[in-house]
């Protein structure tokens, strides 16, 4: 599995995503975050820590109490959590950047993200060179470019077509409209699933009744 950390809300959001995530299923787990973003590096530390909690094995004390265990670090393997990493990749766009050299960071930071998901096959627990089941994103611009990364390498042939399912989930705070990064992949139509948070957007988004398949999914409240 990978997941896609933003700074501030968007990773604050996506530790409760993925609260009740199984690690005997999802055995290695990367996270992938920007360049000069520490606070994301560190929250994926913390969302191991929730993971992990819920299925390691505890060990008693002198007193039979139980004592939860640490989480494991980056790149240390467990039987019950399996393993987890972090890789980052250059910012597509940074605070006052240039518009005009967008276009070439954003080169850059694909380039990255290619890399970074050819580089989940050499670490994973299960066969050798398996790419991920499966992307989860729910908005930081860099999720763009790792969706794009993750078509590319099916569209050529590198990955599996029945890999890296993508799953973006559309941030709580937008209860009208949707976000840059998310009006971008709607428009080219990348993800597997689109799901959103307010009844209401996904109705001004579907329409209502008229037949037209769904482009976006309502499931209520994912975050709290």
């Amino acid at each position: 599995m990978v997941v896609v950390l933003g700074s501030g809300g968007h990773t604050a959001e996506m530790m409760s995503l993925l609260r009740d995530i199984d690690p005997r299923r999802y055995t290695h787990r990367t996270y992938i975050v920007s360049s000069g973003d520490s606070f994301s590096t560190g929250k994926a530390l913390e969302i191991e820590r929730v993971i992990q909690g819920k299925h390691k094995l505890t060990a008693q004390d002198q007193v039979g109490q139980e004592q939860e265990q640490e989480p494991t670090r980056a790149g240390e393997k467990s039987l019950e959590t399996g393993t987890w990493d972090v890789k980052t990749v250059p910012r597509a766009r940074k605070i006052h950047q240039p518009l005009y050299t967008t276009p070439f960071s954003s080169l850059w930071c694909f380039i990255g993200c290619l890399r970074a998901l050819v580089e989940t096959t050499r670490t994973s627990k299960a066969t050798p060179f398996e790419y991920p089941e499966v992307i989860i994103t729910n908005g930081p611009a860099t999720a763009v470019m790792v969706l794009l990364a993750a078509m590319f390498l099916k569209f050529v042939g590198v990955a599996p077509v029945d890999k890296m399912k993508t799953i973006y989930v559309e941030s709580w705070a937008r209860v009208k409209t949707l976000s840059l990064s998310g009006k971008v992949l709607l428009t080219m139509g990348i993800c597997d699933r689109f799901l959103v948070q307010w009844e209401a957007l996904a109705t001004r988004i579907n329409g209502e009744g008229d037949g037209r398949r769904k482009k976006v999914e309502w499931l209520g409240f994912l975050v709290d």
